[in-house]
């Protein structure tokens, strides 16, 4: 296997790693602040992918207008 497939998504799962941390920790003292973690959270566990697939759309011709 390349080396960026096995690399790449081991960092980028922990990467919203701590918005998830102090989501559980607010929501724990019951605190509102916990559910604007979470939402932060959830934003970047979305859009994470959403970059990779833009920048391989703009990037990458073969891939764009593959048959």
């Amino acid at each position: 296997y390349p080396r960026i497939s096995l690399t790449v998504p081991s960092i980028v799962i922990m990467v919203p790693g701590l918005y998830i941390y102090r989501a559980v920790y607010y929501i724990g003292l019951d605190s509102i602040n916990g559910m604007l973690w979470l939402t932060k959270a959830a934003l970047i566990i979305m859009f994470l992918p959403m970059g990779l697939f833009v920048a391989r759309f703009l990037m990458d011709k073969k891939w764009r207008y593959s048959d």
